[in-house]
């Protein structure tokens, strides 16, 4: 008898080790915090996106973020293809809220912890994009070719200039997420997506251009001296400003200039969701918010931040003009169809 008590208590005192040393693992993983993977595609160029994954990483240190980079349009057709078995668990930036229409079934619905944080116009009550800055295009010019060619570029129709032919350099607005911001930019400034005097100045305008293969190389090529003039977006200028200054300018158009929400997505059955929704509260977050206002991109929260970029334009020294964006968005398609009818016949001669 006195052997049986003798070898239960070595027993349980065996168990209650174990008990503890399970006990205090858990508190140990619990004080980790969230770990894993965060699997992302995005369009967000590199020091901007730098400085988000290392603000992300300082509050989840145990979050490993791999990425792949792409254009808007690459980005969102790979999500597609792989909608049966995803590789991703986000798209980070590039989305708008006209890719709602094509690619809303692809994205996982989820309202950030933040989102009472964001101004109105950016809130989504079904959650399936999370908004987090808001863009201005701007056209960069080139000092000593504009000199050259003696232009002088002030908005949409300094740019029908014969002696600018050829010289001007746009990314594609049908795939391009910048690209379609200029777009929206050109159809507000001349009386909407279903103007005459828009389109009647689009086929005049697509002549004088020479299109690029990627958002970005307008900017660069501009501030290389290979093109006069480029349509670009304001953060990549602020960004790049040791590349833009000295040598180039921008230019706001005169005529009017609007601007476009951006935002990103959880993609649907994405492998590591509870770390996609983290990356999507930081993105509203003021940290994240302080992230796209030191870059250059015009935050969406409702907060006080500091440490805007000097460079940045004060809206009250542009001629600011507000979009009808469902309405663009709404008719997204048929826009972009009707640019590649003119794009076509502008081929043909």
């Amino acid at each position: 008898m006195k052997k049986f008590t003798a070898v239960l208590l070595i027993v349980l005192l065996i168990m209650t080790s174990a008990f503890a040393q399970g006990a205090t693992e858990a508190q140990e993983i619990g004080a980790k915090g969230p770990s894993g993977e965060l699997i992302m595609y995005t369009t967000v160029a590199d020091a901007h996106l730098d400085a988000t994954i290392e603000g992300f990483n300082a509050k989840y240190p145990d979050i490993k973020v791999n990425y792949t980079y792409g254009g808007a349009g690459d980005c969102k057709a790979r999500i597609q293809a792989e909608a049966a078995n995803p590789q991703a668990d986000v798209m980070f930036g590039g989305l708008q809220f006209a890719d709602l229409k094509n690619y809303g079934q692809y994205f996982e619905p989820y309202v950030s912890a933040n989102s009472k944080n964001i101004m109105a116009d950016y809130q989504l009550e079904s959650g399936l994009i999370t908004f987090h800055d808001a863009q201005i295009p701007c056209i960069i010019v080139n000092d000593e070719l504009e000199k050259q060619l003696g232009v002088k570029v002030t908005g949409w129709e300094s740019l029908l200039d014969p002696r600018l032919k050829g010289k001007i350099a746009i990314a594609n607005p049908t795939s391009s997420s910048s690209a379609w911001n200029w777009m929206q930019c050109l159809l507000t400034d001349f009386g909407g997506y279903d103007s005459q005097a828009a389109w009647d100045y689009i086929e005049k305008f697509i002549p004088q251009v020479v299109l690029q293969d990627s958002s970005s190389a307008p900017f660069k090529k501009t501030c290389k001296g290979e093109y006069a003039v480029g349509l670009t977006y304001e953060p990549l200028v602020i960004m790049n400003e040791d590349l833009a200054f000295p040598g180039n300018h921008v230019v706001y158009w005169e005529e009017g200039v609007t601007s476009v929400g951006f935002a990103s997505a959880i993609i649907k059955g994405a492998k590591n969701l509870e770390n996609a929704k983290l990356f999507m509260d930081f993105l509203q977050s003021d940290e994240g918010q302080s992230i796209y206002l030191s870059v250059g991109a015009r935050p969406v929260t409702t907060s006080k931040l500091e440490g805007a970029n000097p460079i940045m334009v004060d809206l009250s020294k542009i001629n600011y003009k507000a979009a009808d964006t469902e309405a663009l968005a709404a008719n997204k398609t048929a826009i972009c169809d009707r640019w590649k009818e003119v794009w076509a016949a502008k081929a043909a001669k």
